[in-house]
């Protein structure tokens, strides 16, 4: 028994730093294509305030709990209603049920709204999430504004994730601790660049 126990532990161990790690590679890939939304609506024009607003929107899938609107959304309510039910009721009812959670819906409902927000205040009064406090959005471009040739847009979005496991020794690259006192958190950064078009037709190209 005292083996086995020390065999669970070791078990659990690498199991949950399996799932760590996975999930921080699937919120790499998720904000990868929030920079890459963030650097798309710079590039055509948009002000700092929208390319943030649309790196927070790409990265929802891995921001944590939604903070507004609250306790909305959830199971579809025939499958909360047969959870207590029998095996295979519980089944049919599963394939019966909608794909698409309420949750779901009024995020979509809601997400338009949002990408009207004058500021952030405004913008997260209507919808909001965990993490959206410790995403960062940098947008580095050059300043030529001549017409002659397009700069690169570089935009890296940072998001803070608590740890179930400490990985230390993956903390490199891509994946990297912030600072010492927060060894219970990763900084996760994604990261894209794509050619600045916006010079050529808001200034005269000579043409």
């Amino acid at each position: 028994m005292i083996e086995s126990i020390f065999v669970i532990v070791l078990i659990c161990l690498c199991f949950f730093g399996v799932y760590q790690y996975a999930s921080l590679y699937s919120t790499k890939a998720v904000l990868y294509h929030a920079a890459a939304c963030a650097a798309r609506a710079r590039t055509v024009g948009f002000n700092e305030w929208m390319a943030r607003k649309s790196a927070l929107a790409a990265s929802i899938p891995v921001s944590g709990p939604r903070l507004t609107p609250a306790g909305v959304g959830g199971l579809d309510a025939r499958l909360a209603s047969s959870l207590v039910d029998r095996g295979g009721n519980l089944w049919n009812t599963a394939l019966r049920a909608s794909t698409r959670s309420p949750a779901t819906a009024i995020e979509t409902a809601r997400l338009p709204e949002f990408m009207e927000g004058v500021n952030e205040p405004t913008a997260r009064g209507v919808l909001d999430y965990a993490y959206w406090d410790a995403t960062h959005v940098d947008l580095d471009e050059p300043i030529a504004l001549d017409g002659d040739s397009p700069g690169i847009v570089t935009a890296v979005v940072r998001q803070r994730h608590p740890l179930l496991v400490r990985l230390d020794a993956l903390a490199e690259g891509e994946l990297d601790l912030p600072n010492e006192d927060d060894a219970d958190h990763f900084s996760v950064r994604g990261v894209f660049s794509i050619e600045s078009h916006y010079p050529l037709y808001l200034e005269d190209a000579k043409w």
